[in-house]
């Protein structure tokens, strides 16, 4: 495993740092290689339809919700997921560093921007969301190594350090770590998918025990422009 990089990424290198594992120059170029094909079939506008189910101990049951999401990479999205009878359960907009989410059934609606504190942002899937859907595996790649068949990578994207792992069937996994200089470690989040792309998709947050399934039943290319206007009244 990459934990004693991880390690290194986080606290800094002590006086005297225990050997860390050995390098794979070979792996190293076959992880960017790979995130690049990821990142690049992440690319354009689309339209994917999605089942999702979340559950948290702060809600009195499993929401279950059908719906879609557009999508205009790196920067914009708009989900839209309908419950019983058709109604709106949910409603995420994001554009840049801003967000919108709104749970009509609660009469509770959630704004925020990059200025907006870590704090508030926990137990919502906008930073999940963005980093699958906008810019999968983004940031800077700190090392990468092979583990029998899975390719193994570390990557920092800025209070971000992940863990991903990737299988020959196609399987990812992956291991979040939220932190600060001040703090070290503050949250943690872990996602297992059946694929990237349109796949089935498990995620859960540490601090909040919110749990997130995603299925995506369908894509096509293309999305319509005013999905990505700010339900709030402003334009992106």
């Amino acid at each position: 495993m990459l934990r004693a990089l991880l390690s290194l990424a986080l606290v800094g290198c002590a006086a005297e740092a225990p050997r860390g594992p050995v390098l794979d120059p070979t792996a190293f170029v076959e992880a960017k290689q790979k995130i690049a094909a990821i990142q690049k079939d992440a690319t354009g506008d689309r339209t994917e339809k999605i089942a999702l189910r979340i559950e948290a101990p702060y809600m009195p049951a499993a929401m279950t919700a059908r719906g879609a999401v557009a999508i205009r990479p790196p920067e914009a999205l708009r989900m839209i997921m309908l419950g019983p009878g058709g109604t709106t359960a949910m409603d995420l907009w994001s554009s840049g560093d801003r967000y919108r989410f709104s749970i009509p059934a609660l009469e509770r609606t959630l704004v925020g921007d990059a200025k907006t504190p870590l704090i508030e942002r926990r137990g919502l899937p906008v930073d999940f969301l963005r980093w699958w859907m906008l810019r999968p595996f983004a940031g800077r790649l700190l090392a990468a190594r092979r583990d029998g068949t899975t390719l193994e990578v570390l990557i920092e994207d800025g209070d971000r350090v992940t863990d991903a792992r990737f299988e020959p069937s196609g399987r990812v996994t992956a291991h979040r770590r939220w932190w600060t200089k001040a703090d070290g470690v503050i949250d943690e989040e872990w996602l297992e998918a059946t694929g990237t792309g349109c796949a089935k998709v498990s995620y859960r947050q540490k601090s909040t025990q919110i749990s997130v399934e995603a299925t995506c039943e369908s894509r096509r290319p293309g999305a319509r422009d005013e999905a990505f206007v700010d339900p709030g009244g402003k334009t992106p």
